[in-house]
């Protein structure tokens, strides 16, 4: 456990963030996807640590923090927009009766309600 210890900041964060990675692939039984990632991900680690090691300690942080940055903003900038109102506003949720012969629903906006009374 000598190698973790030892490792910067950013290539730490990145090695916690893969192992959550592998966890949920594995979890869900994406085997060749977790071995990918592995492979993958141990190699980034170690860049991210040789950049700290020749002091680009700025540069791991970069490469590391770029993708939260980015999700975040075009998060933000999503829901300033109200992007999923204007993309998901001509589609309704609708829900169907299982007990029911056929698949009509109630004319009613309110679906959900008739078919349960």
């Amino acid at each position: 456990m000598r190698f973790i210890q030892d490792l910067c900041t950013p290539a730490f964060l990145y090695l916690v963030f893969l192992a959550i990675h592998l966890g949920l692939d594995i979890g869900l039984g994406l085997w060749v996807t977790a071995t990918v990632k592995l492979i993958l991900g141990i190699a980034t680690v170690f860049v991210l640590d040789a950049f700290c090691g020749v002091g680009l300690g700025v540069v791991s942080w970069v490469l590391v923090a770029t993708p939260f940055v980015v999700t975040s903003l075009a998060t933000a900038i999503s829901m300033g927009l109200d992007f999923d109102a204007k993309v998901l506003g001509s589609m309704r949720e609708t829900f169907y009766d299982k007990k029911a012969k056929t698949n009509e629903l109630p004319d009613d906006s309110n679906a959900l309600t008739q078919l349960t009374e």
